[in-house]
């Protein structure tokens, strides 16, 4: 699996971002996280859909738990129904890059993807386990990068906020 390691340092204050500080060169801004945002908005064929994809979605929530808690470089995920249930949005914060978490995703959650995607207009090719180039293709491009996470801690991973918890 892929997980990156940074050095754990306080969090900036707003006069780090041009004057530099330990752990955050001058000139820094906030977007150089380490954590990255996944905005994927999912249109469904049909949103009468809508309430099966959720019941679905719950009855795989234990696996989707398991499965992000197990990776060590989640931040969060939720899946999130448009008001009029055309589209579901899965949104994520993580850290590293997007490929490489996309294709932990094929290996650990592959399956729940294939279960979302019979639902999504124009998915791509399924089952996702044995079409992952078509799955990543397929989420960078209704992924919406425009829309980035602030971070209160932009320099520590999951792995540094927990090690801090664990010390605390």
């Amino acid at each position: 699996m892929h997980a990156t390691r940074t050095q754990a340092v306080a969090a900036p204050t707003a006069a780090d971002a041009g004057s530099g500080s330990p752990g955050r060169p001058a000139g820094r801004l906030l977007e150089d996280s380490v954590q990255q945002g996944l905005n994927l908005f999912l249109a469904l064929k049909n949103p009468a859909q809508m309430p099966a994809l959720l019941a679905s979605l719950d009855a795989l929530q234990p696996q989707v738990r398991a499965a992000l808690s197990a990776l060590h470089y989640v931040h969060f995920a939720r899946f999130l129904p448009s008001r009029d249930g055309s589209t579901l949005m899965v949104i994520t914060v993580f850290d590293g890059d997007l490929q490489s978490y996309l294709m932990d995703f094929v290996a650990v959650l592959g399956e729940v993807f294939t279960a979302i995607l019979e639902f999504v207009r124009d998915a791509p090719r399924l089952p996702v386990s044995a079409y992952p180039q078509d799955f990543c293709e397929f989420v960078m491009k209704n992924n919406l990068r425009q829309v980035q996470p602030w971070a209160a801690y932009p320099s520590m991973t999951v792995l540094d906020i927990l090690q801090a918890q664990s010390r605390g």
